[in-house]
């Protein structure tokens, strides 16, 4: 009978130090979405269909409720053993070409979500936790992203985010992920306060989360606003705080960039892009669309990003901007227009043409292009 006892308690041990923990999802090497299926079918149809449903108030309308945040991604997890009331797993992700950190967190659930992913990007990634019986449990995954642009950022209370890098650019090089955002503005612009007899400085939007992730994890260093005074009346530096770079440029858009104004503010803007100590920057006007979609143009084109990707770009602010007067018609061919009397066998090549006209050299160009395009 002793025996008999001893023989089931050994059985009960070996049980537990058997106790695994094993991946759910993403299966190990599975490539996995960053862009919703809604918006990944609208990206992918010709420009002419595009143009079409951009002119649609229903069709608009259906493309507002895309919305400006990324696919999320699910990290799930199984243990086949019990575990304690109230057991934390630890949770960290990495990319694998240079083993950063992208994602740190804990979590009482068997699975948590994440975002922000770089595009056609390898990842690493574990989860940890202890068995009920004191077992340190582990189990690791990988993963790829879709090779699809854009790279939207989810940043709280920041809209129309998204990197300016992960599309294909000058010899088959991509352009670098991580270096480069564009977004909505960081604070509201200021307004006119009855109550305090004139203009009151844009409220703060930012929360301390945002801010810290906006520092710590994208790394920002430099805020380009692209603002006039009077929106950032009363203003002294970065919403994001003293330690980021401000720098404001009252910019243009559109066929503004061909007048004398807008050409001005374009070189002084370049200039931010040229000096290594700024990245990364991000730059921004009040909605992340007409200012800044005109300089996004600007500097894809430079880098060589192809003609469709530069329409596409621009029109991704539509998956959370519905008004029909951000329209082809109305705004984007405006811009386009601005580059036909240059010289060039293509955009890219007029667009190279307006930036030397602006006092750049090929020189600039190319220092640029080093910055900014994988090896």
């Amino acid at each position: 009978m002793r025996n008999l006892i001893l023989a089931a308690l050994a059985g009960t041990l070996f049980v537990a130090s058997a106790a695994s923990l094993e991946i759910v999802s993403p299966k190990d090497g599975a490539t996995v979405p960053i862009l919703t299926a809604d918006m990944k079918t609208y990206l992918a149809q010709p420009r002419a269909e595009r143009e079409k449903q951009f002119a649609d108030p229903a069709e608009r309308k259906r493309i507002a409720k895309f919305g400006d945040r990324p696919q999320k991604t699910l990290l799930s997890w199984n243990c086949t053993a019990s575990v304690s009331t109230g057991a934390v797993w630890s949770v960290k992700v990495r990319r694998a070409k240079d083993s950063a950190v992208v994602f740190n967190a804990k979590t009482h659930k068997n699975s948590i979500e994440i975002d922000n992913l770089e595009i056609a990007c390898d990842y690493k990634w574990r989860v940890k936790g202890v068995a009920a019986d004191g077992a340190k449990l582990r189990a690791e995954g990988t993963f790829r992203t879709e090779d699809i642009a854009p790279r939207l950022i989810h940043l709280s209370r920041v809209h129309n985010m998204r990197d300016l890098g992960g599309r294909v650019g000058l010899g088959g090089r991509r352009v670098r992920q991580g270096r480069v955002y564009r977004s909505a503005g960081l604070n509201a612009n200021a307004r006119k306060s009855k109550s305090k007899g004139g203009m009151v400085p844009g409220a703060v939007t930012l929360t301390d989360a945002s801010r810290a992730y906006a520092k710590d994890v994208l790394g920002i260093r430099t805020d380009l606003d692209l603002r006039s005074d009077r929106e950032c009346f009363g203003m002294t530096g970065s919403p994001l705080g003293p330690e980021v770079k401000w720098i404001k440029i009252s910019s243009s858009a559109y066929s503004g960039m061909a007048k004398d104004p807008g050409k001005s503010a374009f070189t002084n803007a370049f200039r931010v892009f040229l000096d290594e100590k700024n990245y990364p920057i991000d730059f921004h006007c009040i909605a992340g669309a007409d200012r800044t979609g005109s300089l996004a143009f600007i500097l894809n084109g430079l880098l060589g990003v192809e003609e469709e990707e530069l329409w596409r770009d621009w029109e991704v602010t539509a998956f959370q901007k519905e008004k029909l007067d951000f329209g082809h018609r109305t705004r984007f061919s405006k811009l386009v227009k601005v580059f036909e009397p240059f010289p060039g066998a293509n955009i890219n090549e007029k667009i190279i043409a307006y930036v030397k006209s602006a006092g750049f050299t090929d020189a600039d160009i190319e220092k640029f292009r080093a910055l900014m395009l994988e090896p």
